[in-house]
């Protein structure tokens, strides 16, 4: 799968936010610089995206010790130098990381949910009693993926008849992983999920995505705009 390097930096010492982006080599990250200075860490505490990674970077002329109070990784950046926890420090999933710098100033790298959407389309809105229709969709992942299309995940197709009835589960497909024409939009394929349906009545559908890694959760809950199915007799 082909990667680019994409580097969002928080420079707290002059205020802003710049984004560099690397040429393709292989892998992808996405990083949150925090400035080291003699009064500590800056910004103290730095929100960011599951899929996104801290990378301290030392402005002082000595030695800064980040240590992190679960105890997944403990660093040193030399003065000009720059730090990261290649082993984790959580396992990048959503939570508040507290840390420490030098054992006195205080911080913390807060992980919140990173977007996805799912779709859900039909060739027809009407069909005839006892014909199939073939929904299908596509699953995106925002940050953690891109420019791959991402992890196959498991997609929960839903139904009702009518508004007056709850969503019933009917299906969980996969979305799996579709190679499609070379494009700047999507060079690496998309991750396509599909269901053969034969409504008896008129039904409307849904998709959700729900699906969250073993460790923890990255991704928001999506769901996908309805659609309705008429059916003649």
């Amino acid at each position: 799968m082909g990667w680019r390097w994409r580097v969002i930096v928080q420079v707290a010492l002059v205020g802003v936010l710049a984004v560099l982006v690397f040429p393709a080599d292989g892998s992808s990250l996405d990083a949150a610089f925090i400035a080291l200075t003699p009064t500590g860490p800056s910004p103290a505490v730095v929100t960011i995206p599951a899929g996104m990674y801290p990378v301290w970077i030392n402005n002082d002329t000595v030695t800064h010790t980040v240590v992190f109070a679960n105890g997944s990784c403990s660093i040193q950046v030399a003065p000009g130098g720059f730090g990261q926890c290649t082993n984790g420090y959580g396992g990048g999933y959503v939570g508040d990381y507290a840390y420490t710098v030098d054992n006195t100033f205080q911080a913390s790298i807060v992980i919140v949910a990173d977007g996805r959407s799912v779709s859900l389309h039909a060739r027809r809105h009407t069909i005839r009693l006892g014909t199939a229709l073939r929904l299908h969709g596509r699953l995106q992942d925002y940050d953690l993926s891109p420019p791959g299309a991402g992890p196959e995940q498991p997609i929960i197709v839903l139904a009702r008849h009518d508004r007056h009835h709850p969503f019933r589960r009917i299906a969980v497909v996969r979305a799996k992983l579709h190679p499609t024409p070379k494009s700047h939009v999507h060079p690496w394929g998309e991750l396509i999920w599909q269901l053969r349906v034969r409504p008896r009545t008129r039904t409307i559908y849904i998709a959700e995505a729900n699906y969250q890694p073993q460790g923890g959760q990255v991704w928001q809950q999506a769901w996908s705009k309805p659609f309705k199915v008429l059916v003649r007799h």
